[in-house]
């Protein structure tokens, strides 16, 4: 059974997304910012049928046009689910591969895109790097620019001025940190925590120009990224669906955790490589 989740709810809704790990770094980060009370953000639990509130099989968030599910074991009722969640009509749907794969069926018109989520275990293994230096304001139409030429990334936005005015707003709130490498006076490559909350930070928009890579700049500038949130008491977290990224991220001490997918529109598939 699916119930809208309240205020008095928050603590059990918490709890549930917090034994899940850093994978739910998004969910909480919202949840901590925005409660359970605003017209952009809504929360269901996914309940047994014997009435037990504090019994959660899976939360359901809705944050713009962003659907967010999490579970932990299987669950007793896809095709609940699968209908609930289609009928919200969502741009984008993030959860587990296997329940997402399970549930892609009640999404006619969306396609499955995989990832692997891990989790930074070993800190000793960062590569840390005078280079990579926290990024000023004056960078954020650069960092943009950088993003928006990546087919991958661009396709999630609209312009490079979407993105910037992202950047600056999040730089300006200080709920996220941007890290980058210059050389020239030119960024060549950058990373950035995508979604923080108390526990967990999750790394995001790792780039490198085409003509600088291959010379380690990108697992230097991670690893400045690790350190600076490992300074907050933070977990580092990531997701990837390549696999030299992958190598690249095992080799600074980063750990797979577990499988993650979209469901995506068409649109989304036009704009990749």
């Amino acid at each position: 059974m699916i119930k809208k989740a309240e205020k008095n709810h928050y603590e059990t809704v918490v709890n549930y997304l917090d034994k899940g790990g850093s994978i739910n770094t998004a969910l909480l980060s919202f949840i901590e910012k925005y409660g359970f009370e605003k017209d952009f953000l809504d929360i269901w639990v996914y309940n047994d049928n014997d009435d037990n509130e504090n019994i959660i099989l899976a939360v359901i968030m809705r944050y713009f046009n962003f659907l967010y599910i999490y579970n932990e074991d299987s669950l007793p009722d896809k095709e609940e689910l699968g209908f609930f969640a289609s009928f919200m009509e969502p741009e984008i749907v993030l959860g587990k591969t296997e329940l997402l794969n399970d549930i892609s069926t009640y999404f006619h018109d969306m396609y499955l895109e995989s990832s692997t989520h891990m989790v930074l275990t070993n800190n000793k293994m960062l590569r840390t790097s005078p280079m990579a230096e926290k990024a000023r304001y004056e960078d954020c139409r650069e960092m943009a620019d950088l993003i928006y030429s990546i087919p991958d990334f661009a396709r999630f936005y609209h312009s490079s001025e979407e993105i910037e005015k992202g950047i600056r707003r999040r730089m300006e709130m200080g709920v996220c940190r941007y890290f980058v490498i210059r050389k020239n006076g030119k960024i060549v490559s950058q990373a950035y925590t995508t979604t923080e909350c108390s526990k967990y930070a999750t790394i995001g928009g790792v780039v490198t120009r085409n003509e600088y890579r291959n010379q380690g700049l990108a697992s230097f500038v991670v690893s400045n990224l690790c350190e600076d949130i490992l300074k907050d008491n933070k977990l580092p977290n990531l997701f990837y669906n390549n696999m030299k990224a992958g190598r690249v991220y095992e080799s600074l001490g980063f750990v797979p955790s577990g499988d993650y997918a979209m469901l995506l529109r068409p649109k989304y598939r036009h704009k990749q490589t």
